[in-house]
């Protein structure tokens, strides 16, 4: 969540902007210094999808169509172009939009600071407290930190992770996006070969699209999607939990078992043992035949030792009471 607003309110009124487009236009304004830039055929843009609003900005909205609703309405006003790929928003601001952060005098308000030249770029702060440059500052501890607009620091972890696809090589590499968002977003652009449902919002999309990438991954081709499948997936969420299902589903392709392995990953499996296949991916553990006969054999070596125990003690016991007969 983005601790901090600046909003520029002559420019608000100049624009006749509203309140809640002024304080999306300023949270927007501060996104390229963060977002990933993206290449299309229109030039440079930015992702940013409607659930990063969301999350970064509850006291705006807490639904989609309205986040989008709004950007379209800075569209309007003429301070950002829209453009999207099959499955994130994209924006870039225009050059009305630079106004927002000037002042009268057409200077900057909050200025870039100049990038470093050896040791001869040495903050203006250092000549008031010269035993304090060059320290790190623990995290959390500016009470008024230089980027006063938002706190960004868990942003885009994770999100320059490269995932594989069927021949092992990064996605990046074949040409999908990354994206920004972590959360509702998937992190790459689905391939539009993929079978099976297209909208995000269907009750299956999330768990079957971790699913058939996984599957993919896997055994270099598509799984089989039809009305079946789709009835088994929405069977799965409704015992797992639209949250969890689809981490299940992709743990699920992690199994060596040679039982799943001969049915190569069937649908059918993961329904019968949903609720197991659950506890393997909470625990991080993979079980299969093998692992399955060790742990029995370990259970079976307690067991011995603890009758060996019983019997020892009964013995000791037995004797004791003999002695004193």
């Amino acid at each position: 969540m983005q601790y901090t607003v600046t909003i520029n309110q002559v420019k608000a009124l100049e624009w006749g902007l509203n309140s809640q487009q002024a304080l999306l236009f300023a949270f927007v304004y501060g996104c390229p210094s963060w977002t990933k830039p993206i290449k299309t055929d229109d030039g440079i843009f930015f992702a940013l999808s409607k659930a990063k609003i969301i999350e970064e900005l509850p006291l705006l909205t807490d639904k989609p169509d309205t986040a989008y609703r709004m950007l379209k309405a800075l569209e309007e006003a003429g301070l950002i172009e829209l453009s999207s790929t099959s499955n994130i928003t994209l924006f870039r601001l225009t050059e009305k939009a630079v106004e927002w952060n000037q002042k009268l005098d057409g200077s900057e308000k909050y200025p870039t600071p100049p990038k470093n030249k050896g040791r001869k770029n040495i903050r203006s702060t250092s000549d008031k407290s010269p035993s304090k440059v060059g320290k790190k500052s623990v995290q959390g501890s500016d009470k008024s930190p230089t980027n006063q607009d938002t706190n960004h620091q868990d942003t885009d972890q994770g999100t320059s992770q490269d995932l594989q696809d069927a021949t092992g090589k990064p996605a990046q590499s074949r040409g999908l996006v990354l994206v920004v968002d972590r959360t509702d977003t998937p992190r790459v652009e689905i391939p539009a070969d993929m079978p099976g449902p297209k909208d995000q919002a269907c009750k299956t999309f999330k768990v079957w699209a971790n699913y058939a990438m996984a599957y993919r991954k896997r055994y270099s081709a598509w799984p089989v999607w039809n009305a079946k499948v789709g009835g088994q997936l929405g069977q799965l969420v409704d015992r797992l939990g639209a949250d969890v299902a689809h981490h299940v589903a992709a743990h699920f392709l992690k199994t060596s078992d040679a039982a799943v392995l001969r049915k190569c990953h069937s649908l059918n499996e993961l329904l019968v043992n949903a609720e197991s296949y659950h506890t393997q991916w909470v625990t991080g553990q993979r079980i299969n035949g093998a692992t399955a006969r060790q742990m029995e054999r370990t259970e079976a070596n307690l067991s011995a030792a603890e009758q060996a125990a019983q019997m020892v003690l009964a013995k000791r016991q037995a004797g004791d009471r003999n002695e004193y007969l």
